[in-house]
């Protein structure tokens, strides 16, 4: 009953529910605990709707919690109650963590920075406080103090961060909370990569040759290295997560690999000692799950092959490894727990193993001394909950089963693979992306498929931390029913926002030799060309799309919908003619524009032509209610397909495929807003900060020689040159950080650079609610005037406009919340006609704040649809109105005459 109820509180949505409501649940199960009744859902929404008025205050919360605490059952001796715990971290392993937590009665505090404000994580406990600052998460004396006043009796810190830091350990045993994870004395052994060698050396674990010394000298690293021989592999000594790693191949570019290695270590570890291990050409990384308490007993939870891996982190994982000789398997299973016994180990712990598919050796590499990322491979394949298990050797208590129980539930849960879904562009060398999720859909979870996900839709991958978005989980009989559960599930899996690695995840299953179970850590590299090799764009795809946009613009729900023309005398039948383009990559050149013209022959029948040369009759499209989902009959196959649309960005799903689309803008209106392509440029791929400039101005440089040095979420990236050419001017300087940058520039004007500033904080505003809507008509001009709102996160605003004045235009007045001053009124538009004619004068706040106007110009066949962007800082408040205007001109011959847009006494004119 009381696990029941625990479920039940656990199930809550925080962001939905009052928090005092939230309270009241807390206190009832907390009560039920206390008082031995039973702890049902209906006694809980018994006492709800006696107590949810009282307001109770958290003090009594805290109070009753401290009851339930004390009325808990008595440990056996040489025990602990974990009865509540605080969770050192954030994202999806938080939620993880909380979860099993949940389910076993023990109350979870959270913790979450300024950018994870409002993140799953901290919306998951009532009890969550804000740490403050992005770096945050490393400040253990802070996360001690907010666990001791909470009262938890344990911290358990996750993956990353403080999971592996000794001194952090050592000061939650001093300060008498249970740090869930090894004892400091293993964390120190371990972490250390070079002492941790001496150490399985020692216990008879075969280690790989190399220099594991104090001696950081760069010369005489070299030497070593020279001595291993080429190629080596340069490593942090306090390294993990591949961060602080890299190849050297030869001489010539050993000292620039070992600088970069030095440098993200410092950053990642705040220690930048290095080893040198001669690299093995052909490696398989296997790591072995092992389990110890303070008893004495370990058992290893099977393996895991962690092979497929990119920038030297692991892509997919899978367990048990394939092809593995069944001694071998053992032996492997036998030095990991001789490997944990060494240091004394308590908890969970990795032993991560070089393994040599040429000769069939097995080294050492590493062990980490925390719960995996990939451990619900192994929970998978044993049927064990291993978070569950940290609680119980915290407690103190046994471990649940032995190693022969644990080979014998393995035999009959057959074979389990992972995939991470990162927020990441694999054409361009995985550099993470962040952003906003505007839509996600996942796969219906099972006992065969599981998803461990830190984001929902709505939320923002921030640029501060880790890219990944979530973990797919499959299980099957054998290893190629887990591989075809792998490829459906990736399938149904929809995410539209950040670029992610899904459809390469794709790729990778229908590789043959994956799907044989030959590979390697090489093996993304050694396979390029299969896995991003570039896949055409159906006919189908694009009509679907165009389709899509056509019937979301005319629909009633939509508003702000562009109509298009009538045909003939028929106002009710429109024709339409659209423009995309394939984004396979940010900052490269675009592919070949598509064109698409559809033609209405009835309400729901439309003819679509593809680029003029594939045209597809009659075909019957309905739009979902959401205007997301399409279905389509075409005369030889029905297609359902998702469109998300985001600004000019466009992401369809259609056969379990995922397409990313934009919608360019014209050469006209590039020329009206005065932007120059800067097709010489060098662009960031992501929001970063200039670790070092590698060229000077004036200097000559060849195709693919390193210009910059970046880094964004502690991973450093190297931008190269993309030409053979002469650097003209060096934009930024190091140490710089932004969030859209452009790092190299020729002739970057102060007009071409205002006007892309403010188009990037157009972009990254979210558009606000429609308020009000009026028609006018001038001189036989048939207008709809939109307002709309856009504001600063957390400001509610209103719009409410004046009425129109006269023929020339008209006023607009946005009121603030009550008890705050109105914003001053802004001169929205003059808009008149002259012998059909339509003139565009501008936009300008009425106290000046801002003299410099800036317009986006859209330009169709059959109409004109103008969204004027106005961008006004006042303090530290961001008011950004837009106002979209669609004319409907009756006369068939006005739409052939040109166009003048006045902008500042300048007159651009634009044909059609």
């Amino acid at each position: 009953e009381t696990r029941a109820a625990s479920f039940f509180f656990q199930r809550v949505d925080y962001r939905e529910k009052d928090r005092n409501l939230l309270l009241c649940i807390e206190l009832n199960w907390t009560w039920c605990w206390a008082s031995s009744r039973p702890a049902s859902t209906s006694s809980i929404m018994s006492f709800l709707l006696r107590a949810s008025a009282s307001r109770i205050p958290q003090r009594a919360l805290f109070a009753a919690s401290s009851l339930r605490h004390s009325s808990s059952t008595a440990s056996g001796k040489g025990t602990t109650s974990l009865n509540s715990i605080l969770i050192a971290n954030r994202g999806e392993i938080a939620l993880r963590v909380g979860r099993t937590a949940g389910q076993h009665g023990i109350r979870v505090t959270t913790l979450y920075t300024d950018p994870d404000a409002h993140a799953q994580h901290a919306l998951s406990s009532p009890f969550a406080y804000n740490l403050g600052e992005t770096s945050a998460y490393l400040d253990g004396d802070r996360i001690i103090e907010i666990a001791k006043r909470e009262g938890c009796k344990g911290i358990h810190p996750g993956y990353g961060f403080l999971s592996e830091n000794a001194g952090f350990a050592k000061k939650c045993t001093d300060a008498g909370l249970i740090f869930i994870g090894p004892p400091p004395s293993a964390i120190d052994a371990m972490g250390d990569k070079s002492r941790s060698k001496e150490i399985m050396t020692a216990a008879g674990v075969p280690c790989v040759p190399g220099y594991h010394g104090t001696n950081q000298d760069v010369n005489f690293l070299a030497a070593e290295a020279e001595k291993i021989k080429y190629p080596v592999l340069i490593k942090a000594v306090k390294g993990g997560g591949g961060k602080g790693m890299r190849i050297a191949r030869s001489a010539a570019e050993f000292q620039d690999q070992l600088r970069s290695a030095k440098s993200e270590a410092k950053s990642s570890f705040g220690d930048d000692t290095m080893l040198i291990e001669k690299y093995i050409t052909t490696p398989r990384h296997i790591e072995v799950q092992v389990f110890a308490d303070q008893h004495g007993n370990s058992v290893a939870l099977g393996e895991r092959d962690c092979s497929v891996q990119r920038r030297h982190q692991k892509v997919l994982e899978e367990s048990p490894a394939p092809h593995l000789p069944e001694a071998t398997r053992k032996d492997l299973w036998a030095k990991a727990r001789d490997a944990a016994l060494a240091v004394g180990y308590e908890g969970a712990g990795t032993v991560e193993f070089i393994f040599d598919n040429d000769t069939g050796e097995f080294f050492f590499m590493e062990m980490n001394t925390r719960l995996q990322v990939e451990h619900p491979v192994t929970e998978m394949v044993t049927g064990q909950d291993l978070v569950h298990w940290q609680l119980l050797v915290a407690e103190g208590k046994p471990l649940p089963l032995t190693q022969e129980e644990v080979e014998a539930k393995m035999a009959t849960m057959g074979h389990a693979i992972e995939a991470r879904i990162y927020a990441e562009n694999p054409e361009q060398n995985f550099v993470p992306d962040s952003g906003k999720l505007i839509h996600v859909r996942t796969p219906q979870p099972t006992e065969d498929v599981r998803i461990d996900a830190g984001f929902v839709a709505g939320d923002e991958v921030s640029s501060h931390y880790d890219p990944m978005i979530s973990k797919l989980i499959v299980r099957g009989a054998d290893r190629t029913e887990a591989l075809r559960n792998l490829s459906m599930a990736l399938e149904q899996y929809e995410v539209a926002g950040p670029i992610t690695n899904i459809e390469f995840l794709k790729r990778v299953c229908k590789s043959p030799d994956f799907i044989a179970g030959e590979v390697e850590t090489g093996y993304i590299e050694k396979h390029r060309d299969e896995l991003f090799a570039k896949e055409p764009v159906e006919p189908e795809l694009w009509a679907q799309v165009a389709l899509s946009t056509f019937i979301a613009g005319t629909s009633s729900s939509n508003p702000i919908g562009n109509t298009g023309a009538g045909i003939g005398f028929s106002p009710g039948y429109q024709q339409r003619q659209f423009t995309f383009v394939e984004a396979t990559a940010p900052n490269t050149p675009e592919a070949t524009p598509a064109t698409v013209q559809i033609y209405q022959t009835s309400p729901s029948s439309y003819d679509v032509t593809v680029n003029n040369e594939k045209t597809f009759s009659n075909v019957t499209a309905t739009l979902s209610a959401d205007g997301k989902s399409l279905t389509s009959f075409f005369p030889h196959t029905r297609l359902d397909t998702t469109v998300i649309r985001d600004e000019d960005t466009i992401t369809a799903f259609q056969h379990g495929r995922q397409y990313r689309l934009k919608v360019p803008r014209a050469k006209w209106m590039e020329k009206a807003l005065g932007i120059k392509e800067l097709t010489n440029s060098v662009l960031a791929p992501m929001p970063c900060k200039i670790l070092r400039v590698e060229v000077a101005e004036g200097a000559v440089v060849e195709k693919d020689q390193p210009l910059v040095v970046i880094e964004s979420m502690k991973m450093e990236t190297v931008i190269r040159s993309p030409i053979k050419g002469v650097v003209e001017k060096i934009v930024h300087k190091q140490g710089t950080v932004k969030r859209s940058i452009d790092i190299f520039a020729d002739e970057l004007r102060r007009k071409e650079r205002k006007s892309r500033q403010i188009q990037c904080l157009v972009s990254r505003l979210s558009v606000g609610i429609i308020k009000y809507r009026n028609e006018v008509t001038h001189h036989g001009l048939r207008s709809s005037f939109f307002w709309a709102g856009i504001f600063s996160p957390g400001q509610q605003k209103h719009s409410k406009p004046t009425t129109p004045s006269g023929h020339d235009g008209f006023s607009s007045q946005l009121i603030g919340p009550p008890g705050q001053a109105d914003i001053p009124p802004i001169q929205v538009f003059n808009i008149f006609s002259r012998r059909g004619i339509l003139v565009f004068k501008g936009l300008y706040m009425m106290d000046d704040t801002m003299t410099s106007p800036f317009y986006s110009f859209v330009y169709t066949s059959s109409e004109l649809f103008l969204s004027s962007f106005l961008a006004a800082i006042r303090g530290e408040k961001s008011i950004l109105l837009t106002v979209y205007i669609n004319l409907k001109i009756p006369s068939p011959t006005t739409r052939s005459r040109p166009i003048e847009i006045s902008n500042q006494n300048k007159i651009k004119k634009i044909k059609k």
